[in-house]
């Protein structure tokens, strides 16, 4: 059964845990992925999630959602709630890691052409849905939706897919890892 926002806001708007339970099963990894692009710390980024769906059942702030703007509210509490978190981090005390994000950029920028070359073939070697998802979000600029209708699947194949590639090309390629995120961002 395809889990919908409609069905989702139906069940909280009655106070249904299952409503709950069934909007973390949807959208957790997504918003996790989300996070990490802000926060670089998978962890934290699990954390700020699960601490958003928990502030979200506490506060009852479910009640008034519209199913067709559910996910870019849980998106925009999720950006705001990863900014709030920087807003507190020290700068003097991770200096490093700007001075460091910096290296990385400068090496990208000089090696880009081979650092790109080494990104596609890691791309190459995920499992072919992975594969076409990445291809058509980050190298072709789809929207998730289009990709969803390109590959003709649904909105949540292409997420879990996109999800997981990420996840493997972080994983598999430590050297290439800190390059990921600046080339398939720098292609939205």
């Amino acid at each position: 059964m395809r889990i919908t926002d409609q069905y989702i806001c139906y069940l909280l708007s009655k106070d249904n845990k299952q409503g709950m339970n069934l909007l973390f099963k949807k959208y957790f990894e997504s918003l996790v992925v989300w996070a990490d692009t802000f926060l670089n710390d998978m962890d934290q980024s699990k954390d700020l999630v699960q601490e958003l769906f928990v502030n979200i059942w506490r506060k009852k702030s479910y009640h008034n959602w519209m199913p067709d703007k559910l996910s870019s509210y849980l998106h925009v509490s999720v950006k705001n709630a990863c900014f709030n978190k920087l807003k507190k981090v020290d700068v003097l005390k991770h200096a490093d890691e700007i001075e460091s994000f910096d290296k990385i950029y400068d090496e990208f920028e000089s090696n880009k052409e081979e650092i790109v070359a080494q990104i596609l073939e890691e791309v190459e070697k995920l499992p072919q849905k992975g594969k076409e998802v990445v291809k058509c979000v980050y190298l072709k600029g789809m929207k998730y939706q289009e990709a969803a209708d390109e590959l003709n699947v649904s909105l949540q194949t292409v997420k879990t897919h996109l999800v997981r590639s990420l996840k493997t090309l972080r994983a598999n390629s430590e050297k290439l890892g800190d390059f990921f995120l600046l080339y398939f961002f720098s292609k939205k």
